[in-house]
């Protein structure tokens, strides 16, 4: 369908006026900004991502290890007793989007400008998910909390991407590998990240060349995932940046932090479906049309030793 019919489409929708197809109006809209699946992008790089529904326990469970012991013929073996220890809960937050018009605009069939806020509507809750989790990560450690997990690279040294910049990393990688099942991730605003190609390559090898059945996927990540390369073991990628609004221009991702983060440090959930309600109100002239997602979310991180900050200093 051309952009004009569609257009044309929706105006209809608008001008019969009747609730139903209001509905059918509000249903296409959410599509446009629906925002479950952008919570598993960018996050789900960095922490476990599970979705629960309403009457889920929101409490995260350990269960206590079991022994294997030595068997002696003849002998009663000790058992090991099987305990849940709750570890924590996760106190949920809500993330509430909004977009508002005047009817008279909709009648127009206007609904190119309502594509580009919703458009803006998806991005805000993607950049709201990643820059919660990725400044919770990084305010976890600094230099008066722990001297093992957190270190500082000049800017010099990082920007030029030099020897003591890749130690920097290598050291945080191997730390990691020895606290937790594995480094997962490097990962940080593609201003931080950017330097770290000068020593880490697209491809899994570390060599100039591309392997010929990897490097499509690979480059189809650069872009799809903001993925920079695989250096010591370790995907390294970049969050592009984003600002709060065009006035303000405060950056929401922090350029001096970059994050080497293990397995299973930590999990991210959404609870329950997202929410929607639409109303019209009648007070002004014309009406106006409102259109509301809210969603409720909760983060834990529960293996601190599995992140190690680095903090590039000025």
């Amino acid at each position: 369908m051309s952009e004009k019919n569609y257009k044309e489409a929706l105006a209809e929708i608008m001008q019969k006026g009747d609730e139903e197809s209001r509905e059918a109006l509000a249903q296409i809209l959410v599509e446009f900004i629906e925002p479950g699946h952008l919570t598993n992008e960018f996050v789900s790089v960095m922490l476990g991502t599970r979705s629960l529904n309403p009457g889920d326990l929101l409490v995260k469970k350990v269960r206590k290890g079991i022994e294997v012991r030595t068997l002696v013929p003849g002998a009663v073996h000790l058992a090991s007793e099987i305990t849940i220890s709750d570890r924590i809960n996760f106190i949920l937050d809500g993330a509430d989007v909004k977009v508002t018009y005047n009817e008279w605009e909709l009648e127009r069939g206007e609904i190119g400008t309502v594509d580009s806020i919703s458009s803006e509507m998806r991005a805000k809750l993607r950049d709201f998910f990643v820059t919660k989790v990725f400044t919770a990560l990084s305010s976890v450690w600094s230099s008066s909390n722990t001297p093992d997990n957190y270190a500082e690279v000049s800017s010099t040294n990082w920007n030029a991407g030099n020897a003591t910049a890749e130690a920097a990393v290598r050291a945080a990688i191997d730390h990691i590998n020895q606290t937790t099942p594995g480094a997962k991730v490097v990962i940080g605003s593609k201003e931080a990240m950017t330097p770290t190609t000068l020593y880490s390559s697209f491809w899994p090898s570390n060599e100039s060349t591309p392997v010929a059945h990897t490097a499509d996927e690979l480059i189809m990540r650069v872009f799809n995932e903001g993925w920079l390369g695989k250096y010591y073991g370790v995907p390294h990628v970049a969050i592009p940046q984003v600002w709060d609004n065009i006035e303000d221009y405060n950056a929401l991702v922090p350029t001096d932090i970059v994050l080497v983060v293990g397995q299973n440090a930590g999990e991210f959930i959404t609870y329950g479906d997202v929410k929607t309600k639409q109303w019209t109100d009648m007070n002004p002239t014309p009406p106006q049309w409102y259109l509301e997602l809210y969603q409720q979310f909760g983060m834990i991180i529960d293996n601190a030793m599995g992140i190690y900050v680095i903090k590039i200093t000025s």
